[in-house]
């Protein structure tokens, strides 16, 4: 076949498929028009899935009536002239392809009147064939409806999806669009059924109920941008004790834009590091605002990714953000409250303490528990408050960020349950603690302060154990050597695909040995391997030493075991999660108890 030029038919046709992909496609390029106009509602209509009809319909400055037709030319836009460097742009959309895109696979109808006009016009374009304008009576803003999406391109549109699965894309990309712009009121319905709506009252927290509802706006955690600056992110945050299976919880927009990155949706699971078990998820808004010369937008041609000129910047300004409002916030978790109080797992001063459990039972009931009215000892309560004016080891899990020390209330030690559960009294009920999971926040933190001490020990084998490694893995030990030699394995090459273990971690001496540490290091090793980079990758090799180095459940402790270990997890920076995420301690409230007794 000869070379030569396609028709603009056929070329128009190949240009959409790079900008409209779905009907979601359509939805996202029309909406954000909307807010480029500086719309404050949006309102989506649609029919079939997307594929028979989308509507879209706001209140924006509109389209003068001798600039209608204009808009549908390719390369067409009022969001750049020929003096723009295509960086510091400040808008959602600028690469003039969305309408005429559209419109050549669809028949799409625009009503539009500018706020200077006194009367709107009409325009049509039936698969990329021009009408002529036309006046129309309409409200100041836009309406634009596209039909019949992909019916003259059957290979497109046979692979779409069913019309609920394009409806849930649609749903989930307005959705987040809304909580970007919570000042704008978007609304959704399907075949006449209301699927979203927000009601654009400026409040983030609002667009949160409007988006995933009540239960989950009361457990969102606020990101706050602090003093003004050019790297900055503000926006909500899921409490720990609310997390999803996957990741599509998370949020991510810059300047605006709603963008996907792997690299930022990494940095807000990194901030959750300790506090969310492995392959759980939180759900976040980020909003993050850079300079617009630091941001190139015009790197996909959907618009869906951006490329940072100081991308580390950025992923550090996120992380640090979110993981100073969880450790700020992070609470001991209340068995059946559903969600995490704020006020659980806070020091008690003596005088908030003195009467709680006595006030609330019955009068002829208080005299029996005189002891109790009188608990806890004040030189507990002293000793705790010296705890937290000289707080133990780092002042948080990543020494980016400086966070105040969470403390336990002060705990009386019961006695120990199936082998794994340590029973406490304290201020306000009774307490659970999983004593694997408060030593191995102990062992945790003990063994974190020692390597960035570098005064980490180390215990020589015995009986040194040798280990085949898996394909790479070798490259990996190469690259971390310091480091694991400064925590206290040491390790050779033996081979193309071996190492020989001669000296353990001082804090494993007690637990691995001979071909037991041999299988230890591979699993550290699995945790080098899985990691990120920097501090991340440490602190999964900190835990995993911590992990094997730490009482198991089913372990029979004496009640001076279980006592020591409580004071050991009260003298910690962070008492109410092991460092994988799950809670140490598990509260079950006083008022809760009276209620399950019938004592109120």
């Amino acid at each position: 076949m000869p070379i030569q030029v396609l028709s603009d038919d056929l070329a128009s046709r190949i240009a959409a498929g790079e900008v409209i992909e779905r009907p979601a496609s359509v939805v996202k390029e029309l909406v954000e028009n909307s807010l480029d106009a500086q719309s404050t509602r949006v309102d989506v209509h649609i029919v079939g899935g997307g594929a028979q009809s989308i509507t879209v319909v706001d209140n924006g400055h509109g389209i003068p009536a001798n600039e209608l037709a204009t808009a549908f030319e390719r390369f067409a836009t009022s969001k750049i002239d020929e003096t723009s460097d295509l960086i510091s742009i400040g808008t959602l959309g600028f690469r003039g392809e969305a309408l005429p895109s559209i419109s050549s696979v669809a028949r799409v109808e625009a009503i539009s009147k500018h706020a200077d006009a006194d009367a709107g016009a009409r325009y049509l374009v039936d698969f990329g064939k021009t009408n002529a304008i036309e006046p129309a009576g309409a409200p100041q803003g836009t309406r634009i409806e596209v039909s019949g999406l992909f019916t003259n391109v059957p290979a497109r549109l046979k692979f779409l999806g069913s019309a609920g699965r394009e409806l849930s894309r649609i749903q989930s990309m307005l959705a987040s669009l809304a909580l970007v712009y919570p000042h704008v009121a978007f609304s959704l319905s399907a075949d006449g059924r209301e699927r979203l709506r927000t009601i654009g009252s400026g409040k983030l927290i609002d667009a949160v109920l409007g988006v995933y509802g009540a239960k989950i706006a009361e457990q969102m955690l606020e990101l706050e941008p602090g003093d003004p600056a050019a790297f900055s992110v503000d926006g909500l945050v899921s409490s720990p004790s609310l997390s999803r299976s996957n990741r599509t919880y998370m949020t991510i927009s810059v300047n605006g834009r709603l963008i996907q990155s792997r690299r930022l949706s990494y940095a807000i699971e990194q901030a959750y590091y300790g506090f969310l078990p492995e392959r759980r998820f939180p759900i976040a808004v980020a909003r993050i605002q850079t300079p617009l010369g630091d941001v190139d937008a015009n790197v996909h041609p959907a618009k869906a990714e951006v490329r940072f000129l100081r991308e580390d910047l950025v992923y550090s300004v996120v992380q640090r953000a979110i993981r100073g409002v969880l450790s700020a916030s992070a609470p001991v978790h209340e068995l059946g409250a559903g969600r995490a109080s704020g006020s659980i797992g806070l020091l008690r001063t003596p005088g908030s303490v003195s009467n709680i459990g006595n006030q609330s039972l019955p009068a002829d009931e208080r005299s029996a528990s005189a002891g109790f009215s009188q608990w806890p000892d004040p030189s507990l309560i002293s000793e705790q408050s010296r705890l937290l004016e000289t707080p133990t080891g780092a002042e948080s899990e990543t020494n980016s960020t400086n966070t105040p020390k969470e403390t336990l209330p002060v705990l009386r030690v019961i006695g120990q349950a199936h082998e794994t559960y340590i029973l406490a009294e304290g201020p306000d009920g009774v307490y659970l603690v999983d004593q694997h999971a408060a030593h191995e926040r102990v062992m945790f933190e003990r063994v974190r302060d020692r390597f960035d001490e570098n005064s980490s020990e180390s215990q020589p084998l015995l009986e040194p154990a040798t280990v085949d490694l898996a394909p790479g893995a070798m490259t990996t030990v190469q690259e971390y050597l310091e480091d694991l030699n400064r925590v206290g394995w040491g390790v050779e090459e033996f081979g193309t695909n071996s190492l020989i273990v001669r000296s353990v971690p001082a804090a494993l001496a007690t637990r691995a040995s001979g071909d037991g540490a041999g299988q230890v290091f591979l699993r550290v090793l699995d945790e080098l391997r899985e990691g990120g980079s920097g501090e991340t990758w440490s602190n999964r090799m900190l835990a995993s030493i911590a992990c094997h180095s730490s009482v198991r459940a089913g372990q029979i402790l004496s009640t001076d075991e279980c006592k020591d270990l409580i004071r050991q997890l009260e003298q910690v920076q962070r008492p109410n999660t092991c460092p994988h995420g799950r809670p140490t301690v598990i509260q079950l409230n006083i008022n809760d108890l009276e209620r399950e007794f019938k004592r109120r």
